[in-house]
C-alpha cells in the first residue's frame, strides 16, 4: 500500500523503470514513480517541492561515492527529510572522505548503526532529523 519514488540518474532511467515494473507489476496496491534526480542539491525544490513531497523512509545505498558532489548530498538529505522521516543508509566506507561526510551529516541528522560488516567496510545505518529518534 505504499507509495514509492525511486530516483536515478536520466541516462538510468530506463533501466529503473523497467527493473521496477519486472519487480511490481501486479504486486502492489500503487504502481511506484520513477523520477529524474539529475544531481543532488539542483532544482530540489522544483523536482521536489516540500510542500507537497513527503517521504516515511529514504532509503540509500552506496551513495557516498562522488566525493565533489558530498555538500550537494547532504543538501538533498536535508532538502528531503521532515521531522518523522527516516533515513535507511548503507555505505561502504573507501576513503577517509566518508568519515568526514559522517561527521558532517550528524550535524544534521541522529544516526544509529543497525548493523556493521567490518569485513566488507560496509555499514547500515538508521537516521533522522537532530532530536527526533526514538530511544
Amino acid at each position: 500500500g505504499a507509495f514509492v519514488t525511486a530516483t536515478d540518474l536520466p541516462e538510468l532511467l530506463g533501466n529503473l523503470q523497467h527493473n521496477v515494473l519486472q519487480n511490481t507489476k501486479q504486486k502492489c496496491k500503487h504502481q511506484p514513480c520513477v523520477k529524474e534526480l539529475l544531481s543532488w542539491g539542483i532544482d530540489l525544490e522544483k523536482n521536489f517541492p516540500r510542500s507537497s513531497c513527503h517521504f516515511d523512509y529514504i532509503m540509500a545505498a552506496d551513495v557516498v561515492y562522488h566525493h565533489p558532489f558530498l555538500d550537494e548530498l547532504l543538501l538533498t538529505f536535508d532538502h528531503l527529510c521532515k521531522n518523522d522521516t527516516v533515513i535507511l543508509w548503507a555505505m561502504k566506507f573507501r576513503l577517509e572522505k566518508e568519515n568526514q561526510f559522517v561527521d558532517r551529516f550528524q550535524m544534521l541528522f541522529d544516526l544509529e548503526m543497525i548493523s556493521n560488516f567490518p569485513s566488507l567496510n560496509i555499514a547500515l545505518y538508521k537516521a533522522m532529523r537532530k532530536g527526533r529518534m526514538k530511544a
